[in-house]
Parts: C-alpha cells; sequence; structure tokens
C-alpha cells in the first residue's frame, strides 16, 4: 500500500474503502497516481501486488473486507479474483483492466506459452532488475530507467501468473464486473473472453489504446466508470 496525495489509504483502515486499486508485476503502488488524482472519491485504497498477495493471500491473511469497487491491472486482476475465490474479499463491484482469468495458454485458451513464462522466470531469479527492465522494454510500458528502488519484480508475482486459473468463478460470477481490453496486447489476449462463458453480469470493453500498457492512456476512462460505480 501506498499513500498517494494523502488520498490513497489503505483497505480495512477507517471502514472498507470505496475504491481498491491493485498495480501488476514489477509496478509500485503510485503507478495508479495519475488515476487516484482523477477520482472524486475520498476513499481510495492502492497496492502494488505484492502488498495486496501478502495481505489477503499470504499465510496469515489479514481479515477479509467487503463491498467496495476493486480494480485489478494485469497481475492484479488475476489477484483479485483469487482474493474473491477465497473469500477473502466480496467487493460490489469488480473491474478487471488488461487481465485475464488465466495467464498461461492451455488447450482451447489463448495466454502465455509456458516456456515464455518459465524464461522470464529464469532471468528474474538471476537478477529480478534486470527481469523487470527487459519485461518493460519488450511490451513498451514505462520505461526501465524509471524503476523505483523497491519495484516489485519479486519472482513470487511470476509464480502467482503461473498459478491462478479462475476460469470458472469468472463464469459464474453474480457482482457487476466490468472487464476492460486492449487490442494487440501480446499478454493479455483480447480473444480469451470468446473461449469462456461469460455470466450476464459481465461487461466487456475497449480500452482506448492498444497493447498490454493501454491503461496509461486511458485514466480519463477507468476514472469515470469507477466514479460512477462508487458509493
Amino acid at each position: 500500500m501506498t499513500d498517494i496525495g494523502g488520498k490513497c489509504r489503505g483497505a480495512g483502515l477507517g471502514g472498507v474503502p470505496a475504491i481498491g486499486l491493485v498495480g501488476g508485476w514489477s509496478f509500485p503502488a503510485d503507478m495508479f497516481a495519475p488515476l487516484v488524482s482523477r477520482l472524486s472519491s475520498a476513499g481510495v485504497s492502492c497496492h502494488d501486488w505484492q502488498g495486496f498477495a501478502d495481505a489477503w493471500l499470504g499465510e496469515s491473511p489479514r481479515d477479509s473486507v467487503a463491498g467496495g469497487t476493486w480494480l485489478g491491472w494485469s497481475l492484479g486482476g488475476g489477484l483479485l479474483l483469487e482474493a474473491i475465490a477465497r473469500g477473502r474479499i466480496r467487493p460490489d463491484r469488480l473491474v478487471l483492466v488488461s487481465a485475464t482469468p488465466r495467464f498461461l495458454a492451455a488447450d482451447g485458451w489463448p495466454g502465455v506459452a509456458s516456456g515464455e513464462w518459465r524464461a522470464l522466470r529464469r532471468t528474474t531469479v538471476a537478477n529480478a532488475r534486470s527481469a523487470a527492465c527487459g519485461f518493460r522494454q519488450h511490451f513498451r510500458l514505462p520505461d526501465c530507467h524509471a524503476l523505483p528502488p523497491g519495484m516489485s519484480a519479486d519472482v513470487e508475482g511470476l509464480d502467482w501468473l503461473g498459478a491462478i486459473d479462475q476460469r470458472e468463478l469468472l463464469g459464474g460470477l453474480t457482482i457487476p464486473v466490468e472487464v476492460w481490453l486492449a487490442p494487440g496486447d501480446p499478454l493479455i489476449p483480447p480473444r480469451w473472453i470468446d473461449h469462456l462463458s461469460l455470466a450476464r453480469s459481465v461487461t466487456c470493453r475497449i480500452l482506448p489504446g492498444s497493447g498490454h500498457g493501454a491503461i496509461f492512456d486511458a485514466w480519463d476512462d477507468l476514472a469515470r466508470t469507477l466514479d460512477a460505480g462508487a458509493v
């Protein structure tokens, strides 16, 4: 969790946040600073993936929380699905941005080849900072020179990506879910929605940009959708 301009605080402090945000692998919680600055809600909780996983999916998870809108980008979206499956969070609404219920490819399921995932994992074990830098360059994400000293490029995040498979959960959720996907995303193929029988509560939307970093050009759109559902 991080504090962004005094507006972002930890979930469960002073009640359930109106909006919770969970970032992706190698990105700190303050990746959401442009989004937080656009939100009218004062109750915003921001997390990097590692802080969220430690708090709600670790060996001694914190108390479960109910209510609010949760948004997860990339790995953050997968972790939110995992936390819902385990009963750790029970949101009123879920927003998944460039995220998928299963990251790795399987028979009849589009995703990243297991060999590519293993290669990145080996690189991360050898040198996490170098791996994160190469990851950002390859997928045209904010460049590696912007990596903060405490960036979350731990191999545990890749292990979560390899392990999460919540396709069945996403097919049966009754809460409102928005899935935002981007054309030309090599990490999260938008066509995964065609391989899953989605619940009626799921709405699919297209991000205004392309590629895996499309979220960085979509803050206005996401702020509008989050504010519309905040209570």
